[in-house]
């Protein structure tokens, strides 16, 4: 798989093979496997007053429906691929932000579900060090995001 920034302003990824095709399909998949819902978890706040109460009736519902429709931009983006022949995607900066938001969701998830950190890959479980490279790329594909269609 391929992805760089091109002359006019988009992110193009290249996928090159059938493995890069499931590491596509992959991110939403990631987001969700963990079965912990990101916004009723960024909604556990400490109970003081009505701030637990309001947090949870105002700003969880907004995350869920952030969270959700930055995986469903994803979703549709590779529902519009022929898994045969896909075309090259491109990420547009109107639409950077959902990006980056989906694959900060699958990256969390994975982290949340194999804990990565200080481990060598090395020495990681198969599913595991294959887990570990998915994180990688969407960390990688964040920082091609942030780089060139994110900042001002």
């Amino acid at each position: 798989m391929k992805a760089a920034p091109t002359l006019d302003g988009r992110i193009r990824i290249d996928i090159e093979s059938e493995v890069d095709w499931m590491i596509m399909q992959a991110i939403p998949h990631d987001a969700r496997s963990s079965g912990i819902d990101l916004a009723d978890r960024l909604g556990d706040v400490p109970d003081v007053g009505s701030l637990k109460a309001d947090w949870q009736e105002f700003v969880v519902p907004e995350l869920s429906l952030g969270f959700s429709r930055q995986l469903t931009t994803i979703e549709q983006v590779l529902a519009g691929l022929d898994a045969e022949a896909p075309a090259p995607i491109f990420i547009v900066k109107e639409e950077a932000e959902l990006w980056y938001g989906g694959l900060n969701q699958a990256r969390l998830a994975l982290e949340d579900r194999y804990h990565f950190h200080g481990d060598d890959p090395e020495e990681m479980t198969p599913g595991k060090r294959t887990a570990w490279f998915r994180s990688q790329f969407y960390t990688t594909l964040q920082s091609l995001l942030l780089e060139f269609l994110m900042r001002d």
